[in-house]
């Protein structure tokens, strides 16, 4: 994920009402807490609490769709 995906990333989840408040930090949305890294190129995510209702593969479905949405909104808008 480059620089410019991972800004269209933080647009399109703070949109969604998650806040990337920079590099590394703690995310936190409906009773989910995540702790999130972005190092050379590479997102990374782990879920540290959830409620007991919500599967993690819905939370990571979620998390995932949102993330490729704004990869491919960054490479369309590249394409122009």
């Amino acid at each position: 994920m480059s620089e410019t995906q991972f800004a269209a990333a933080t647009q399109r989840l703070r949109s969604n009402g998650i806040e990337l408040t920079g590099p590394s930090g703690t995310l936190v949305k409906d009773g989910v807490t995540a702790k999130y890294t972005y190092d050379d190129g590479k997102l990374s995510i782990e879920i540290v609490d959830r409620p007991m209702f919500l599967p993690l593969s819905l939370i990571e479905g979620k998390l995932q769709a949102y993330l490729e949405q704004s990869v491919a909104y960054d490479a369309s808008r590249s394409a122009l």
